[in-house]
């Protein structure tokens, strides 16, 4: 039985597969099974994924029928059967150490979960434009459950939504799988993970490449969004609950999630995908408002190592004046395509 279950849903990246899973047969550590799920692709991913398969019997594909990433990666862990468990997107890929770097790290502290950095790479045309490395924690090593209430401010920023900069132990997954919707699955996982978490380790490691194409799943809109802000923002606040927090912290803390929930919303509706009108998007971010309790938490919003953009966008909101980002932003977002 392998070490390692690597799991990838692959859907419509036929330009992209052979180099994720290149990558992944290029690993110093070499005792892991890779499980590819063909979510319905109408390209040649699956094909490419049974070619593979044929060559290399440390591969497994499941083809399925579209249901979404959070489904693919479901039937990816059912089949799976390693001790330990991560995640890489069928259009991302890792440098050869990566899969080593976590084994030495989870096996010296004994963690229920890793969290790694990574490099994002802006593509624009089939071209990298940007290259950007993003750390774990300078100042956290290995925090227990208990460590992890202490430093809650500080950890929160570093509990990433993306789940393949987690390498976990099978145990601490158990029966959790995620959640059936479009956007934040990632997250509303990660927080139900790591709230059952004894110990986790951070890993100052830039070996995964997130590759962020403009087009892809995380940057175009989606009718469904608000709902699954919603859904994320619920399971923020549990997370929270299961700490010894105090209620002044919580509403700190929970001020930064709900504001960049309802900040991202926003940026949704400036893709040109979005068609629906001005007064519809200002209807459904009034209703937003509402579910998310956001007026409750704006006094309690800190500027504090927010970048300028981000301040003048932040006090936008927080002095209402969210119709002027809705305005300018499809008109931003033209530029930035165009660039």
């Amino acid at each position: 039985m392998a070490q390692v279950s690597i799991i990838v849903p692959v859907y419509q990246v036929e330009k992209y597969i052979r180099k994720c899973i290149e990558s992944i047969q290029a690993q110093t550590f070499s005792d892991f099974e890779l499980i590819l799920v063909d979510d319905g692709s109408k390209d040649a991913s699956g094909k490419i994924c049974d070619e593979y398969a044929k060559k290399d019997d440390r591969i497994k594909v499941i083809h399925k029928k579209n249901e979404g990433v959070a489904l693919a990666r479901n039937d990816g862990i059912k089949l799976s059967k390693g001790k330990y468990v991560c995640f890489i997107d069928g259009d991302d890929w890792i440098e050869k150490f990566m899969i080593e770097n976590c084994m030495n790290r989870i096996l010296d502290t004994e963690a229920d979960v890793i969290f790694h950095g990574y490099k994002q790479e802006l593509w624009k045309n089939k071209v990298v434009i940007n290259i950007e490395e993003k750390s774990t924690s300078d100042f956290l090593d290995t925090l227990t459950h208990s460590e992890m209430s202490e430093k809650m401010e500080q950890l929160w920023p570093y509990c990433s939504s993306y789940v393949w900069s987690y390498f976990f132990t099978r145990k601490i997954i158990k029966e959790e799988r995620f959640p059936n919707v479009k956007i934040s699955e990632d997250h509303i996982f990660i927080l139900n993970v790591l709230k059952k978490c004894d110990k986790i380790s951070f890993l100052n490691d830039f070996s995964y490449h997130y590759c962020m194409r403009m087009g892809s799943s995380a940057n175009r809109w989606n009718d469904t969004g608000l709902f699954c802000q919603i859904k994320m923002i619920e399971t923020c606040h549990e997370f929270m609950e299961s700490f010894s927090i105090s209620e002044q912290r919580k509403k700190k803390l929970m001020a930064q999630i709900t504001l960049s929930a309802y900040s991202y919303a926003i940026y949704t509706f400036c893709f040109p995908e979005c068609k629906i009108s001005v007064n519809e998007k200002m209807r459904q971010l009034k209703k937003m408002k509402k579910q998310l309790n956001l007026n409750e938490f704006i006094p309690y919003v800190e500027m504090k190592g927010l970048s300028f953009s981000e301040k003048i966008k932040t006090k936008m909101i927080c002095n209402k004046m969210e119709i002027l980002l809705v305005l300018a932003g499809p008109i931003f977002m033209k530029v930035v395509r165009r660039a």
